[in-house]
């Protein structure tokens, strides 16, 4: 069964869905999954695909839409110096809707506060949540594996900022100028990504670096062969490297370019995440 659901995030409503298994008995529990899309990947995308191939298997599964993006609401912001609220509290100010920004921090209490929405079903065993990423949400999983004891089990696919942001090192002056209020409310246009959709706070990406050594749960790490967006060699086979012995750990690469794990190696990919789950969740 997948129904729509309501996701509040400190204060701003997010989009999901949540899949539960049909075969389920009253007063069931089951392990549940929750999946991070990427930079700007819609929660639409992972309920055609990964969402009901994993609840399938038997899983709870959620997907989400990042707040700014697709179905949740934006983030509101405002220039104006505010003035004194009414006897009840209210305050009017004029406010941007603030859409489409890649900021990694407010994207992590996303994925917090649907942890904690997903930990309060009564179809869940809270005790067995694991959490599956890809591209940047796979430096959220792996982020949040590192910090969230919550986390039994993680997948993690085709790259992540986990080490810091390659982008955000050409612009470590972002963050002094968003300060002292050059550029208002809004990460620089000028900043944008070539190939991405999106403003990314890169400000805010040079400090969104996990904690790995934290990490003490089974973790399987996908990659592609080629990949063009990053550099490959210094994101999961650097972070296959920390856990190697520590932790049940696997990195599988498959031939072709970033979008190719949606596409072409999407089955194959999938089926790998469904079964280290099985096996470790």
């Amino acid at each position: 069964m997948n129904k729509d659901i309501t996701i509040w995030s400190e204060g701003s409503r997010l989009s999901g869905n949540l899949f539960t298994p049909d075969e389920m008995t009253k007063d069931e529990k089951r392990p549940a999954i929750l999946l991070c899309h990427g930079w700007g990947g819609p929660k639409e995308h992972l309920n055609n695909t990964y969402a009901p191939y994993f609840c399938e298997a038997g899983f709870v599964c959620m997907t989400f839409d990042y707040r700014g993006w697709f179905t949740s609401d934006a983030r509101l912001v405002s220039e104006q110096r505010q003035g004194e609220p009414d006897e009840n509290g209210i305050l009017e100010i004029e406010v941007k809707a603030v859409r489409d920004v890649v900021d990694p921090f407010d994207q992590f209490l996303d994925i917090t506060n649907c942890l904690d929405y997903l930990q309060g079903e009564d179809c869940v065993d809270s005790t067995r949540i694991g959490i599956w990423g890809t591209s940047f949400g796979c430096g959220h999983a792996i982020y949040v594996t590192g910090c969230d004891t919550r986390i039994k089990c993680m997948v993690a696919q085709v790259g992540g900022p986990f080490l810091g942001s390659e982008l955000a090192e050409a612009f470590p002056e972002r963050a002094v100028e968003k300060a002292r209020g050059v550029y208002g409310a809004l990460p620089p246009a000028l900043d944008a990504h070539e190939s991405l959709v999106g403003k990314p706070d890169y400000a805010k990406m040079a400090r969104y670096t996990a904690n790995t050594g934290n990490i003490r749960v089974p973790c399987l790490l996908i990659d592609q062969e080629d990949e063009e967006l990053f550099d490959r060699a210094k994101q999961l086979p650097v972070l296959h490297e920390i856990l190697e012995g520590k932790v049940p750990v696997s990195y599988h690469t498959f031939p072709g370019k970033h979008y190719d794990v949606y596409d072409k190696n999407y089955l194959e990919g999938a089926k790998l995440a469904r079964e280290w789950f099985l096996e470790h969740l």
